[in-house]
C-alpha cells in the first residue's frame, strides 16, 4: 500500500512538471490577478458564468479588461478562430484563457499565466 501512494504520488510530481496541471480555473486567476494588481488599479470586478465559461471584466476609469476562462485551451482557441472570422479578434490566448484591454489588469493577467 505505501509503495503505490509513494508511486502515485512520484506519477503526479512528474505530471505537473510537465505541464501536466491542467486549465487554469477562473477562481484562481482572479485570486491571482487581484494579488498582483497595485492598490487602485481597478474601480470595479464583475464576474458571469455561461455555458461554462467565466468572463471577468475589470474597470478602470470606463476602460475595461475582459478576461475569459475556458473549461479547456481547445475551447479557447475555438473561440479565438470564431472572433477572427467574425473580424473581432482583438483578444490575445494564453492557454485557455482569451483576455484583452490593456492597462494594469491585462498586466497582472499575464503575469498570472506565465
Amino acid at each position: 500500500m505505501l509503495l503505490r501512494l509513494a508511486l502515485a504520488l512520484a506519477v503526479g510530481l512528474v505530471a505537473t512538471s510537465c505541464g501536466g496541471e491542467g486549465p487554469r480555473s477562473a477562481a484562481s486567476l482572479r485570486a491571482c490577478v487581484r494579488d498582483h494588481l497595485p492598490a487602485g488599479a481597478v474601480d470595479s470586478v464583475q464576474a458571469s458564468t455561461v455555458d461554462g465559461v467565466t468572463t471577468i471584466v475589470y474597470d478602470h476609469r470606463g476602460s475595461e479588461t475582459t478576461v475569459s476562462v475556458f473549461g479547456s485551451e481547445d475551447d479557447a482557441k475555438q473561440a479565438e478562430l470564431a472572433e477572427a472570422r467574425l473580424g473581432d479578434a482583438h483578444d490575445h490566448r494564453l492557454g485557455n484563457v482569451l483576455y484583452g484591454g490593456g492597462g494594469a489588469a491585462e498586466e497582472a493577467v499575464i503575469a498570472c499565466l506565465d
